[in-house]
């Protein structure tokens, strides 16, 4: 990752904060609302430099987010399989992992791809199909 250390500093800060907030929240909308500020932070970011990594973040989170709200619908809950608990509990984790990355001086893209991979994992669960892969016990939460 190229980008400026200012840039890495302000993205982990917002995103423990982040990590924070959808721990200490008991409704699942304010959850799905404050994943937002990934990808949210991650576009600003962008717009200020321009980074493959950063544009990685956006995607990813983007596309969970899209996934997690999907949650919110009425009838969603009442018959999805997984808890959404579990859920929150394995993103809110993943949030963190990804501010401690961003606060490293020596990280590495390796590290990086593990980490979008379990937002995306992640994302993936909640759908139709990655619901049934987790009944299967083939996606650990």
């Amino acid at each position: 990752m190229l980008l400026r250390e200012e840039f890495r500093q302000h993205l982990a800060k917002e995103y423990r904060y982040t990590a924070t907030k959808m721990q200490e929240s008991s409704q699942l909308a304010k959850k799905v609302y404050y994943f937002s500020v990934l990808y949210g932070e991650a576009q600003r970011v962008l717009n200020w430099e321009w980074d493959r990594d950063i544009a990685l973040i956006y995607a990813i989170s983007h596309y969970t987010y899209v996934q997690l709200n999907n949650l919110t619908q009425p009838q969603a809950l009442s018959l999805f399989p997984i808890d959404a608990a579990i859920v929150f509990t394995a993103l809110a984790q993943a949030v963190t992992d990804l501010a401690t990355y961003l606060e490293k001086t020596d990280a590495n893209t390796e590290e990086l791809h593990q980490i979008l991979g379990r937002f995306a994992e992640i994302g993936y669960a909640i759908t139709g199909n990655g619901s049934y892969l987790h009944e299967k016990g083939l996606i650990k939460l």
